[in-house]
């Protein structure tokens, strides 16, 4: 699941960034990584990228930071899981924000910004 879910959240900040501060994705370091035979392995991200695990009430709050801050963020909650994407839909429409199940919020922005906000949080292995 937290693989899916990183996935998700990968994508949903990459589209988000796009869409909503495109001078963000300058600083995504996007890059083309070549092989030794030409070929092309790219877009790839040249940032190191931190996964962290936590309690569900400190991924609740780590988004509400993130978005009190600013910072650009997106979170994946378990009613986006199983049953189709129309389910899910209506399942979050119907699921009151302090009930919805955080499996993970993927947050973008300066890590002297990011540090304090997930120092409750440990490396994922």
């Amino acid at each position: 699941m937290a693989a899916n879910a990183a996935s998700h959240l990968c994508l949903g900040l990459a589209a988000k960034a796009a869409t909503e501060q495109p001078e963000l994705l300058r600083k995504m370091s996007f890059l083309a990584f070549s092989d030794a035979d030409a070929g092309s392995h790219a877009p790839v991200s040249g940032l190191s990228l931190v996964v962290l695990e936590g309690r569900p009430a400190w991924v609740r709050r780590l988004r509400n930071q993130a978005d009190a801050a600013g910072l650009l963020y997106t979170d994946f909650t378990a009613e986006m899981t199983g049953d189709t994407y129309a389910e899910q839909l209506d399942r979050m429409k119907s699921t009151p924000e302090q009930a919805l199940d955080y499996y993970g919020v993927a947050v973008f922005g300066q890590r002297d910004v990011l540090d304090p906000l997930a120092k409750k949080f440990s490396l994922l292995h």
